[in-house]
């Protein structure tokens, strides 16, 4: 090889050499990718979400009226109590029936009156024991929707949190990736130098890092995202984002396929669907109490004065010498006809009641189906990651046997980057398989009500 051609080759590794040092800081940038965000762990994120979520708050705010509804309607069967209290001034005219003349009314002008009214129905039909067990129904669905709300929250807690994870694992995999295709362009960059190596090594090596750079910046990128929307499924005020510390996977032995099944069929989905099922069955119940009689009892207990002038303790008729009258009546009560609607409501609960139940159906198959897709993507996910280990391994070791002979001139670099994108693929693929295991895990947790 002349002088001159070793002159240019070296000028030339120099020149693409220094081009990528000039390019470091664009993958130097942002490398964290918190953006100041607060690190936590995800017990904390969940309790966030509880706290904070919208459908928690939801099915909080239902639990409250229900515990209401069920107040009224056990006081409906406690008779309504009116107290009354009042006072009147009259004075004018009169035609005489005898003369026809005009005279002036006689007695006092001030009339005051107390009383006491008391009004119960004494039957209905059954419509209110119907409400009760419906109100029961309701307060059980209120009950169920906080459990499932619980649970939702926590799931898209995980995800977000698992995927800002992944994208910390990502990030390291490409620094580790940087930094191999670093020392590669130096190495093949000193042997060009050398006269050992062609241009075609260096420019290789410079692709090499400029790929690693983007898969730093592109692992970055998911970590803001992840971080972003774990903030936002967590209710947070201020940026949080995944703790560094919490990557350790300490999972619960999984129950036995048989308990899995009892527990999916007993999973928050499927009670809230029995308790909507609960609640259309007694408002069914409670319709057709609208075609029988009501019988209804009512009690009046008054007081009255009359009065030259105003006095201030008439106003309350306690005691003394007032004139008293008390009334009890019952009334008994049945509509023979009102436009068809009593109709038109028996089979609109009826409706109800048929939607009710086919959705319970469908929800108890899909926690079937459900449970058969999340446990074969654990257990998938689970084999993938032993996999992969035994992949970087061997995929380690046949990068360092390839550094070897590529020093030594026993191999070429295209050997040398074939086994480098093996262990950059592996590691890839390890993350994803751990993501993949803990998402189906978490889904599971969902699924059946409880921490797996």
């Amino acid at each position: 090889m002349s002088c001159r051609n070793r002159v240019a080759q070296a000028v030339g590794g120099a020149v693409i050499f220094g081009a990528v040092l000039m390019a470091a800081p664009l993958g130097a940038q942002g490398l964290t990718g918190d953006d100041g965000a607060r690190p936590v762990s995800l017990r904390e994120a969940i309790e966030l979400a509880a706290a904070n979520s919208p459908a928690a708050v939801s099915a909080r705010g239902l639990d409250r009226t229900a515990s209401a509804a069920r107040r009224q309607a056990i006081g409906s069967y406690v008779p309504n109590v009116n107290l009354s209290a009042g006072t009147g001034r009259t004075q004018g005219t009169t035609i005489n029936n005898f003369n026809g003349q005009l005279t002036s009314l006689s007695g006092n002008p001030w009339s005051y009156t107390n009383g006491l009214a008391l009004n119960l129905e004494l039957f209905d039909g059954g419509r209110r024991w119907s409400e009760i067990t419906r109100i029961r129904a309701t307060a059980d669905v209120a009950d169920v929707a906080a459990v499932s709300a619980r649970f939702d929250a926590s799931l898209q807690v995980k995800q977000q949190f698992y995927a800002a994870l992944a994208a910390r694992e990502s990030a390291a995999a490409a620094k580790a990736q940087l930094e191999q295709a670093e020392q590669q362009l130096k190495a093949s960059t000193a042997r060009l130098a050398a006269g050992v190596a062609t241009k075609s090594d260096t420019l290789r090596s410079t692709i090499l890092v400029g790929n690693a750079r983007l898969a730093v910046l592109t692992a970055e990128n998911d970590l803001r995202v992840a971080t972003a929307s774990l903030t936002r499924v967590a209710g947070s005020t201020t940026p949080i984002t995944a703790s560094p510390d919490d990557t350790l996977d300490t999972p619960l032995t999984l129950p036995t396929d048989v308990e899995l099944a009892m527990l999916a069929n007993d999973g928050p989905a499927v009670r809230l669907a029995i308790s909507n099922a609960a609640v259309a069955r007694a408002a069914k119940r409670s319709q057709k109490s609208t075609y029988l009689p009501t019988l209804t009892m009512g009690y009046n207990y008054a007081f009255s004065q009359n009065a030259g002038g105003f006095v201030g303790r008439n106003l309350l008729l306690v005691g003394g010498n007032n004139a008293s009258r008390q009334t009890m009546n019952f009334n008994i009560a049945y509509q023979l006809y009102n436009g068809f609607s009593r109709e038109t409501q028996t089979v609109q609960a009826d409706v109800t009641l048929t939607n009710a139940e086919a959705q319970l159906r469908d929800v108890q198959l899909a926690a079937r189906q459900n449970l058969t897709s999340f446990v074969r993507s654990l257990q998938n996910a689970q084999a993938r990651v032993q996999v992969q280990l035994a992949a970087i391994a061997a995929s380690e070791e046949d990068l360092r046997v390839q550094q070897q002979r590529y020093a030594l001139g026993a191999s070429t670099l295209l050997d040398l980057l074939t086994s480098q994108t093996q262990l950059n693929q592996a590691r890839q693929a390890l993350i994803q398989a751990r993501l993949d295991g803990r998402i189906a895990r978490a889904q599971l947790s969902s699924l059946v009500g409880r921490e797996l």
